[in-house]
């Protein structure tokens, strides 16, 4: 028999087993003529999935586990069976088992099985009868196991789901504030960059406004002047004079309220509805409005604005008020920065220069503000579209307005880039598409 278990444990153990344990004691003695007795140590594997199949076992002592890879189907002690489908066919097997303590196994094979019933044919019905009670089990067993598996997982799917939907629901309240956050932040830059003109466009509108009361008060001289003369010549040159004041008013006028047309583009809340426009018509009025709004401490400098404008550039459908707070922040940036290099090379004979130059290419316009201001160092230029990332003294800049207007432009499918040379030059391109 191969180990040192004994002829009586090893009858008590098959009789204990319902394929055989009804059967004479002649066929009883037969079956044990024909058992493979092994022993198997822990961790041996004593079936492998996917081979063929010839024989049942008997587990006489110890312990096996059913497997399918790492998932556990069952554990089976002494007195259980396996295997007992391949005394039916030929087909591999199912299922992988595996000793799980030091265990003996006696076995029966395929054809020993075969012999045996056709030796012994009134036995027959009454093995057919016990493995088919046994398959019939099996399959309540197996049906039962995968209903609690379903129960299981609908609970398991019922659990996640109520875990995803709260998940989705902090996710969204995380959205909705970083999407109120993003609002404040856009207003706080937006407001600080007004401020930032406040001062500047204030003295500017102020210089017209002395202009236009001071020629009002003189033509009102004029007036009750021309009604004491009589002379007719006299009387002419006085309507000359109120003409000439005339005209002056008008010119300061409209020269405060370019600047007042300006600011108030930049201040009004945006629609988010695209318009076609006139880039360089934009081009031009954020340009003065950011000169006006020039920081007024100290002497005012003297800016060369170099415009080169590419007539051949169409309309631009694009949100305005936003593309317009993408510009002034470039132009301020620009003023800022030569204005630093000013105060620094006074002596040198520098001149302030800023070039706005625009060009198509393919479908695409790019537009340029170049500077030769103070430039930018190597080891920040990487770090300038970061949020809250500034290189301006405390109190002068929120750090947000290149990473909005970097924002804006890739909203409008677009993109900008910056070029710089410390203490030489910076250039911005901004690109939008045209269609």
């Amino acid at each position: 028999m191969g180990s040192n278990i004994s002829r009586e444990a090893l009858l008590s153990t098959i009789q204990g087993v319902d394929v055989f344990g009804h059967l004479p004691q002649d066929v009883t003695e037969s079956i044990l003529s024909k058992l493979n007795v092994v022993d198997y140590s822990s961790g041996t594997t004593i079936i492998k999935k996917g081979e063929q199949g010839n024989c049942m076992y008997v587990i006489l002592n110890g312990k096996v586990k059913v497997h399918d890879e790492e998932t556990v189907i069952a554990e089976i002690s002494q007195g259980s069976y396996f295997g007992e489908f391949s005394l039916l066919d030929d087909e591999p097997r199912s299922m992988s088992v595996t000793a799980v303590s030091d265990s003996v196994l006696a076995s029966i094979s395929q054809n020993d099985f075969y012999n045996l019933l056709n030796s012994h044919s009134d036995t027959t019905k009454d093995i057919m009868k016990a493995l088919i009670g046994r398959l019939r089990t099996q399959n309540s067993r197996i049906i039962n196991q995968m209903r609690e598996r379903a129960q299981q997982l609908e609970a398991l799917v019922e659990e996640r789901t109520k875990d995803l939907q709260l998940k989705n629901k902090e996710l969204s309240d995380t959205l909705a504030q970083l999407e109120k956050t993003q609002e404040q932040l856009i207003m706080q830059e937006k407001l600080a960059t007004l401020g930032q003109l406040t001062a500047g466009i204030a003295h500017e509108i102020k210089n017209p406004l002395n202009f236009v009361n001071n020629f009002a008060a003189l033509s009102n001289d004029l007036i009750e002047e021309f009604e004491e003369l009589e002379d007719n010549e006299e009387k002419t040159e006085v309507i000359e004079a109120l003409r000439d004041n005339l005209a002056r008013i008008y010119q300061h006028g409209k020269r405060a309220d370019s600047i007042v047309a300006s600011m108030m583009l930049h201040a009004r809340e945006s629609s988010g509805d695209k318009v076609s426009t006139d880039i360089h018509n934009m081009l031009n009025e954020t340009m003065n409005l950011a000169y006006h709004g020039m920081p007024s401490a100290g002497q005012k400098i003297g800016i060369e604005f170099i415009k080169d404008f590419d007539d051949s550039i169409p309309n631009i459908t694009l949100i305005q008020q936003d593309i317009n707070r993408v510009f002034l922040n470039l132009f301020t940036n620009a003023i800022h920065a030569v204005r630093e290099r000013a105060t620094v090379e006074s002596q040198n004979n520098f001149k302030p220069t800023i070039k706005i130059s625009t060009r198509k290419e393919g479908n695409d316009a790019i537009i340029s503000v170049e500077d030769n201001g103070s430039g930018i160092p190597d080891l920040i230029k990487q770090k300038i579209f970061n949020p809250f990332f500034t290189t301006k003294p405390t109190g002068q800049g929120t750090g947000l307005g290149l990473s909005i207007s970097f924002d804006i432009v890739k909203a409008h499918g677009g993109n900008l880039v910056v070029e710089s040379k410390e203490n030489d030059f910076t250039r911005f391109s901004l690109t939008l598409p045209l269609d």
